[in-house]
C-alpha cells in the first residue's frame, strides 16, 4: 500500500527491523528519532528522518504531519529516570496516540508486550513497566483510533520465518519470538485493507514448518466482540 508511515523507536532492536523491512520492500519511512547521525549510519538517505522526543508531546506534531499509519516500537531502558516506564511506556505512547488523532492519522500499531496483565510478573519491579505498557495499551484502545496492538513474548535475535507462530487472546500463553517475526506482523497490519481494532499475543511453536502469516494472522482478526472477520469483510 502507498502510505506515509511513521516508526517511533526505529533505532531500537526490534524498530531497526521494522524500518529495514521497509527499506527493502520499497518504502522510505519516516522515524521519530533524537539522533540524527545514529540513523544516518543506520539506513542513510532510505528514511526520512524527524527530530523528536515521545516525552515532549509538541515535539511529535511536525513527525506526524501526513502520516497514515504509526508504528511504535518505543520501550523504556530504565526503571527510573528520564527514560523510565511510566515517562515512555505510559506517557510516550500516550502522546503518540493524542498527536495521531490530531493529525488524521488512519491506523496505530503498537508493540507491547506478553503478561502485562499479570500485575505481579517480576518486571514489574523494575520501574512497574508492565504495568505502566498495560495503560499506554488503554490509552490506544480507548482513543477511537483504528489500531492492533502485540503483544510479543520474549524477543529473540534470531532469524524469523522459521518456525509457526501462536497468536492467541487473554494473555494467557508465553514463549519466545523471533524480533523479525514482530516485524512481520507489523508490517502485515500495516497493509490490512479493513478496520483494526485488535490486540493479541504472539509467541512461536516447536513446529519448524512456519504456516503461511497471512493465515496466521487473518484466523485471529476478529471484533471487540469475537466475531470472526476474514480480510475481505466490508
Amino acid at each position: 500500500m502507498n502510505e506515509n508511515i511513521l516508526i517511533a523507536g526505529a533505532t531500537g532492536q526490534t524498530g531497526r527491523i521494522i524500518v529495514q523491512k521497509l527499506i527493502d520492500r520499497g518504502d522510505r519511512p519516516r522515524v521519530l528519532i533524537r539522533d540524527q547521525a545514529l540513523v544516518e549510519n543506520l539506513f542513510g538517505s532510505h528514511v526520512q528522518a524527524m527530530i523528536g522526543d515521545v516525552r515532549q508531546i509538541e515535539s511529535l506534531l511536525p513527525a506526524m504531519d501526513g502520516i497514515d499509519t504509526v508504528i511504535s516500537a518505543i520501550g523504556s531502558r530504565t526503571p527510573v529516570g528520564k527514560n523510565c516506564p511510566k515517562r515512555v511506556d505510559y506517557q510516550g505512547v500516550a502522546n503518540l496516540v493524542q498527536t495521531a488523532l490530531d493529525a488524521g492519522v488512519r491506523r496505530f500499531i503498537l508493540i507491547s508486550s506478553i503478561s502485562v496483565t499479570n500485575l505481579q510478573h517480576p518486571m514489574n519491579c523494575f520501574g512497574k513497566i508492565l504495568a505502566y505498557k498495560l495503560k499506554g495499551e488503554d490509552i490506544l484502545r480507548e482513543s477511537g483510533l483504528d489500531y492492533l496492538i502485540i503483544r510479543p513474548g520474549g524477543l529473540k535475535d534470531t532469524d524469523g520465518g522459521k518456525k509457526s507462530l501462536i497468536l492467541d487472546q487473554g494473555d494467557r500463553i508465553a514463549g519466545t519470538i523471533s524480533r523479525s517475526d514482530v516485524a512481520a506482523l507489523c508490517l502485515f497490519a500495516l497493509d490490512y485493507p479493513d478496520e483494526l481494532r485488535l490486540t493479541f499475543e504472539a509467541v512461536e511453536s516447536d513446529d519448524e514448518s512456519p504456516q503461511n502469516l497471512a493465515d496466521c494472522f487473518s484466523s485471529l482478526v476478529r471484533d471487540e466482540t469475537g466475531a470472526s472477520l476474514s480480510p475481505s469483510s466490508p
